[in-house]
């Protein structure tokens, strides 16, 4: 490791560090973290993902979930997620880097892409939230998966050879990627995709990748089958497969694409203002291309070709969440996504600007800019408000709880509660929402909060904890409010300072 690359990686892991630190002593429980956390203990034999095809995901939820007993200790399994990224940081970094210098791409790719990896809204995601803390591994083995066939394939002129053991290598780490998070698999194609922005006539060797990603595929498909047959289970019907391309190709147009070209901005999936910013950064890349391509007398079929190669390769990044009936572009799925388009925009950016000092200056600018703006959305638009709600909640059901309790009755939030509130963008089911919105989440919490109270897990499993959005359809239920019931109201408990 040169000297150059290993100040690099430092100066890359401790932008993590900065945007990243208060993870160590954050305390809050979101959304399904409650849940897995109170099934999720040694003996309970309880699954919440094998059925989806996730076994590596299982497996690892099983040992760390059961190894912890309180919500303050979910901060260890985000911390694992936090330490796991800075692993796998300098394998993007000489991956990206060795890519990049091959292929003749603008070396300043290698630290821009890195920067903006860490600073997108994924990968807030997936520290933050232990329900997702396995995708280090799914996305880095995704790439890993792509670079070992990329480095395995040699194209003489007359023939093509294989190196089998980069092969075995990539088909065994593409099982591992889907196993342990599908979408994660979407990596595998980036190598290739740098490598037709490089060639837009390598075809060919994108069709090679094409053909290898689908083999990986069908023999992750028969290994699921297998273990679901050896496990006796049945397959969630998530991972049924729904081949409908008049409605899939409007979703992945309107809403995963979009949110690629959104960079590292929160914006609404319904916000008009972000498809306005999505239209204005997709016409400046199109149209940077078509310049930069009359510039070298490319033929309009040629460029017609390549573009819609492009696409496709877009479409093949994100082929997990098309083939599933639920359109839901959640943050966490768009990873791959994410820099595929970022790819595509930032080889525009440097190969426009001619002096090697103006692509240096543009950078470090545009990087300090997503920096920042990935220490906002993380410390503002997500960790203050869960924190705070949390905090709320636990002091009041700890305050009110007394053994003669026997029901709760929960007013939840509304789903857009912090976006009043704090004046903060709400996006998916990942920023700006109270984790008490969700209708799975209030019974867990109140339970875990009652065990850690008491002590007896038997009496929190027993309490009846009955939810709504609506305070007046909940107490019309026909049950008594007695003594016995205890009223959490969300919204106005959420609603002091």
């Amino acid at each position: 490791m040169k000297k150059t690359d290993l100040l690099t990686v430092t100066l890359l892991i401790t932008i993590v560090l900065i945007i990243f630190y208060p993870i160590f002593f954050a305390r809050y429980v979101y959304t399904d973290e409650a849940v897995q956390l109170w099934f999720y203990r040694k003996g309970s034999g309880y699954q919440m993902f094998a059925g989806q095809g996730r076994y590596i995901t299982e497996k690892l939820f099983q040992w760390l979930f059961s190894s912890i007993h309180t919500i303050t200790e979910i901060s260890y399994l985000r911390i694992f997620s936090l330490l796991g990224w800075i692993v796998c940081i300098p394998v993007w970094y000489f991956a990206i880097k060795l890519i990049v210098a091959k292929e003749g791409l603008p070396s300043q790719l290698t630290f821009f892409s890195l920067v903006y990896l860490i600073a997108m809204p994924p990968f807030a995601t997936y520290i933050s939230w232990a329900s997702v803390m396995e995708l280090f591994l799914a996305n880095t083995t995704g790439l890993l998966s792509g670079y070992f066939l990329y480095t395995g394939v040699r194209y003489g002129q007359k023939k093509i050879s294989f190196s089998y053991t980069h092969i075995f290598l990539s088909i065994l780490f593409g099982c591992i990627s889907l196993f342990t998070y599908q979408n994660g698999f979407g990596c595998f194609l980036l190598p290739f995709l740098l490598q037709l922005i490089a060639k837009p006539g390598a075809i060919k060797k994108m069709a090679i990748a094409v053909g290898v990603y689908f083999l990986i595929y069908v023999i992750y498909y028969g290994a699921f089958q297998l273990l679901l047959m050896l496990n006796h289970m049945q397959a969630s019907e998530r991972t049924g497969l729904h081949i409908n391309v008049g409605n899939k190709l409007p979703f992945f147009i309107a809403r995963p694409l979009g949110s690629a070209f959104h960079f590292t901005y929160l914006f609404n999936e319904k916000s008009i203002a972000g498809f306005v910013v999505y239209i204005f950064f997709a016409s400046a890349w199109l149209l940077v291309y078509i310049f930069r391509q009359r510039q070298k007398d490319s033929k309009l079929i040629d460029c017609i070709k390549y573009l819609l190669i492009v696409f496709c390769t877009l479409g093949l990044i994100y082929l997990p969440s098309l083939v599933v009936k639920e359109n839901y572009s959640s943050n966490r799925t768009l990873f791959a996504l994410n820099l595929g388009v970022f790819f595509l925009v930032a080889d525009n950016l440097l190969s426009v600007i001619r002096s090697e000092k103006t692509k240096n200056a543009a950078i470090a600018i545009v990087s300090l800019l997503f920096v920042v703006n990935a220490w906002f959305n993380f410390n503002k638009q997500y960790l203050e408000p869960v924190t705070k709600e949390y905090g709320q909640m636990r002091n009041f059901i700890e305050t009110k709880y007394h053994p003669g309790i026997d029901s709760v009755f929960f007013i939840r939030p509304p789903e857009d509660f912090f976006v009043k509130k704090y004046g903060i963008t709400r996006s998916w089911d990942e920023f700006g929402v109270p984790s008490t919105f969700f209708e799975w989440t209030p019974e867990f919490l109140v339970k875990q909060v009652v065990f850690e109270k008491t002590g007896d897990r038997n009496t929190a499993e027993k309490l009846v904890v009955k939810t709504s959005l609506v305070k007046e359809e909940l107490l019309k239920t026909g049950d008594s409010v007695s003594q016995k019931a205890m009223i959490i109201d969300g919204p106005l408990i959420l609603s002091h300072d």
